[in-house]
């Protein structure tokens, strides 16, 4: 748990952890909740949720998530292959799976927010990112908020 986080940050955070994962894949590539090729799979916009599995209280530590397909150019096991590769140079502690037909692999930054990525069938490459939890307070309102619908290479 990240106490001097707040829910601003953790948001921001996560959503700059997707993009500066998306600036390695090929040219035109870009993050997306709907998938043109595959439109019955429209991700959920993401946002706040808390960090327990207990749903019967809404305070408590909370976490940003927000989850995309990646959408447009590149093959997605050589687009996986250039995140971990990524991830490794940037210093972010890699969890392969992906090795001998596994599709998922994560990393970690040093300040704790986690990216995911997983090859499904037929072959679509999505990407979760996940901030630290940070303290709700009994009696506040749990945070709002959603990602964006898209993330755009810069």
């Amino acid at each position: 748990m990240d106490s001097a986080l707040s829910q601003e940050q953790a948001q921001n955070r996560t959503v700059e952890v997707l993009g500066r994962s998306l600036s390695v894949l090929p040219s035109g590539t870009r993050l997306d909740v709907e998938n043109p090729t595959y439109p019955q799979s429209d991700l959920p916009r993401g946002g706040f949720g808390p960090c327990y599995d207990d749903n019967t209280i809404d305070y408590g530590p909370h976490r940003f998530d927000a989850g995309y397909w990646v959408v447009g150019n590149g093959v997605h096991r050589a687009n996986l292959d250039l995140l971990l590769a990524s991830w490794g140079e940037w210093g972010w502690t890699v969890e392969d799976e992906s090795k001998d037909g596994g599709k998922r692999a994560s990393a970690t930054t040093p300040d704790g927010y986690r990216v995911s990525a997983e090859l499904g069938t037929p072959e679509y490459l999505s990407v979760v990112g996940v901030s630290p939890c940070f303290e709700i307070e009994a009696g506040q309102t749990p945070p709002a908020g959603v990602a964006p619908r898209a993330i755009e290479q810069r």
